[in-house]
């Protein structure tokens, strides 16, 4: 289970790396989930899913023994990604001129 501050420290990572785009973004989906339970191990998985309208969804997945770590890596990819895909859109050819 995910603390006050955990979710806080989530929702700021998520801000910080996707605020930026939010006219070009109508969706941001983050989930933590932690695989092997109370076993230990590499096992908590930050997945984010992003709506661009008009390209497809960015997907970023990240695993990490530390539910932080698992999202800040996410997020830093999520980023890079979104960034990518934006940039191809900008730079695409227009067709049909």
């Amino acid at each position: 289970m995910l603390t006050r501050e955990d979710r806080a420290y989530i929702k700021r990572r998520i801000d910080a790396k996707v605020r930026k785009f939010e006219n070009a973004v109508d969706e941001v989906d983050v989930r933590l989930s932690d695989v092997n339970g109370p076993k230990g191990g590499v096992d908590k998985v930050c997945k984010a899913r992003v709506l661009v309208p008009g390209l497809p969804s960015v997907m970023v997945e990240r695993r990490h023994q530390s539910a932080r770590a698992a999202v800040d890596g996410t997020m830093d990819a999520t980023e890079r990604a979104v960034r990518r895909i934006l940039g191809r859109r900008r730079s695409a050819p227009r067709r049909g001129r």
